[in-house]
């Protein structure tokens, strides 16, 4: 995947234009390329040749309905998400719109859909969207963004668990339950009540030692290991003599 999604706003509210400034600007791989107030400035202000990913598009404007715009704009970006203050998300549907934003927008629902379509429409034509996570992150309203395959692993803090990859340590607001759940298909293991690891990075074991590599070392414990150890098992070359 390119390194940024190419975001346009279409929206007669300026407050409105500007919160979905603010949460574009916490998604790390986002960017704004414009923004409009005016929906038939947009139609001429927006060519195939901008390569727009996301339309953020009201549906009540004046002049010109973002239902009668998106007809328009639908083969200059790659997908749509309607904004508007009232459920007309079947009318959204008409236009093959890939997600329907019901105002106000808080941010989580925000970062949901966006990756949403990172995963589902975008990523279908560059392959990496799958490999990348936003977290919710200690400090309120921040997202935090991840590539998968650079966890090390995750430890229990608390009310929050600490994601731990070679270059820094940081707080999200999940549980080692929710954890387990959302990485289950991609070789993240319990293996400790406190721990998470990912299975890739495994260097060796010593006993119920696990080495991650960069001096990181996790013990397993417990019932947790079984399926690691499953796994292990699968994955470990043994000689045919006796």
């Amino acid at each position: 995947m390119k390194n940024k999604i190419r975001c346009v706003i279409i929206d007669d509210e300026k407050h409105a234009i500007a919160l979905l400034k603010t949460y574009i600007g916490s998604m790390p791989n986002l960017e704004l390329f414009k923004t409009f107030n005016n929906p038939l400035e947009a139609l001429s202000g927006i060519t195939a040749e901008d390569e727009v990913d996301i339309i953020f598009l009201d549906i009540e404007m004046p002049h010109l309905s973002g239902i009668e715009l998106a007809k328009e704009l639908r083969p200059k970006a790659r997908s749509i998400i309607f904004t508007s203050a009232y459920n007309r998300s079947l009318e959204a549907f008409e236009v093959r719109a890939n997600h329907y934003l019901l105002k106000p927008i808080n941010l989580a629902k925000f970062a949901q859909t966006v990756m949403g379509i990172i995963d589902n429409e975008l990523s279908k034509t560059d392959g990496q969207g799958k490999n990348i996570k936003f977290f919710k992150t200690g400090e309120k309203g921040k997202l935090s963004r991840i590539h998968k395959q650079d966890i090390l692993y995750f430890e229990s803090a608390k009310n929050y668990v600490s994601m731990v990859t070679a270059e820094k340590k940081e707080l999200v607001y999940l549980t080692l339950k929710e954890v387990e759940k959302i990485f289950n298909k991609d070789l993240f293991y319990r293996v400790h009540r406190s721990h998470v690891i990912n299975a890739k990075k495994i260097q060796k074991i010593v006993g119920n030692t696990i080495n991650l590599g960069q001096g990181y070392q996790v013990q397993m414990g417990g019932t947790y290991k079984s399926n690691l150890l499953k796994f292990l098992e699968e994955k470990t070359l043994l000689t045919g003599r006796v």
